[in-house]
């Protein structure tokens, strides 16, 4: 079975030109440098100065389409820079799904940015801010602006848990994860969510390529929202577990404010299983970076 993150619709820097020359002649000659491909969008650096996302999957289509409509209204209400949609193209005989561009926030993915573990630990109030300033939107405004709930079921543990012991049968196989153990120990008896919260506004996929840093490894923005929706606060938690050391968590609740536990615990398990699966990604598309930082945030989930 192919994975998930197989493009329907590969978009090479001649298409990405093109397209964007269409729409937009002021903006020839276009020069584009590919960023980087994940799960849902290829993404170029245009000009130097404009990020265009070009979505690869049929699913992503809706995600982009609530970024173009809500990002514009959310920007200002946040304490870190996040991208501001500037342009809009629609699906054509060309390129079948609409696609949009971006101001370019300058900096560096934490992925990239080798931050050592003093850095991370740094990072946890500003993060406790951000996320506390997202998670107090009020909800019902954010729905008028496009944010809708929860469809992929992102703390579906029965699930998640299913698909995450074959992805790492194939990470140890690779000799990627030297040990399962301690993950499938944790997986097993951390608590679950039985019923997600509908309640919050959450960026829905908050990890390492979607923070962006400057040369200093401090935040500057927060990018990739296509995964923002209306649900639970675990979703967003589970980052500050694989992100930021353990000894730094209370730095983060001192921020952000008291989060129940098991919520707390709970996110750890999102977590686990999600970044077995940005492992397994990286691994497939032989993204060294994306491996090593992966590796780093399951040995701090699985520390004691």
């Amino acid at each position: 079975m192919a994975p998930e993150w197989q493009p329907e619709w590969v978009v090479t820097s001649d298409l990405a030109q093109s397209l964007i020359e269409r729409y937009w002649p002021a903006l020839a000659p276009v020069s584009p440098k590919e960023l980087g491909a994940g799960w849902d969008n290829t993404v170029y650096l245009v000009n130097n100065s404009l990020v265009f996302r070009f979505p690869r999957r049929t699913i992503a289509v809706p995600l982009i389409e609530t970024e173009v409509r809500l990002l514009p209204w959310l920007a200002p209400k946040l304490p870190l820079v996040i991208p501001n949609p500037v342009y809009a193209g629609s699906a054509s005989d060309e390129y079948p799904f609409p696609f949009a561009g971006y101001s370019w926030i300058e900096g560096t993915t934490l992925t990239r940015s080798a931050a050592s573990e003093g850095k991370r630990k740094a990072m946890a109030k500003p993060l406790a801010h951000f996320l506390r300033a997202l998670h107090s939107v009020p909800s019902d405004e954010a729905g008028l602006h496009g944010a809708s709930g929860d469809n992929l079921r992102r703390l579906d543990t029965a699930s998640r848990r299913a698909r995450t012991a074959k992805r790492l049968d194939g990470l140890v196989k690779a000799g990627l994860v030297k040990d399962r153990t301690a993950i499938d120990d944790l997986l097993d008896r951390l608590p679950v969510i039985e019923r997600p919260a509908t309640g919050t506004l959450v960026h829905g996929d908050l990890h390492s390529s979607q923070i962006i840093v400057n040369d200093r490894h401090e935040l500057v923005g927060i990018v990739d929202w296509g995964d923002v929706h209306i649900g639970d606060p675990a979703v967003d938690f589970a980052a500050i577990h694989a992100i930021v050391p353990r000894q730094a968590h209370r730095d983060f609740f001192k921020a952000y404010g008291a989060v129940d536990p098991l919520i707390w615990e709970a996110a750890r398990g999102r977590a686990l299983w999600h970044t077995t699966a940005v492992l397994a990604q990286a691994s497939d598309v032989s993204d060294v970076p994306g491996i090593v930082e992966a590796q780093s945030c399951l040995a701090r989930l699985v520390e004691s």
